[in-house]
């Protein structure tokens, strides 16, 4: 770690520390950045999920995000308030909404995700794109997914 950091050098040597210090920091990135689109991070990173992976259900959503009941409703209540998602009946279920990305959402979804790696680049602009992406991996592989 530099040397004249601010913080305390035993806490330099914990993840946890410094995985929640990360997370604070690409949170404000990421806020900074979207705040002209008038999307938070969860609700971006729903429009996201939506684009990639297509229309489902509000609690299929939720589970992909790994957020609860309650916070998915805000989000997609805001979402589909903006007109960028709309509620569709499912065609298999009568009594299921499928979630799928308006036009306006799918616009806002890919301007999010090009501020959303400017954020990244700012957050993480002490490491050059191969450390980023080894970074990345090695993240994704400790959370079991890569």
């Amino acid at each position: 770690m530099a040397s004249g950091s601010a913080y305390p050098p035993s806490l330099l040597n914990r993840f946890s520390f410094l995985l929640g210090k990360l997370y604070f920091r690409a949170l404000d990135a990421e806020a900074d950045e979207l705040s002209s689109l008038h999307v938070s991070v969860k609700q971006q990173a729903a429009l996201t999920v939506l684009a990639d992976e297509g229309p489902m259900t509000q609690h299929e959503l939720g589970r992909r995000l790994g957020i609860d009941r309650t916070t998915v409703v805000g989000v997609v209540d805001g979402l589909d308030g903006d007109g960028l998602v709309e509620r569709r009946r499912s065609p298999t279920d009568r009594r299921a909404y499928l979630l799928t990305l308006t036009p306006a959402g799918r616009d806002t979804q890919e301007q999010g995700r090009q501020r959303v790696a400017e954020a990244e680049h700012r957050f993480l602009g002490a490491l050059g794109e191969s450390d980023r992406a080894r970074l990345r991996e090695l993240l994704a592989r400790a959370l079991g997914d890569g």
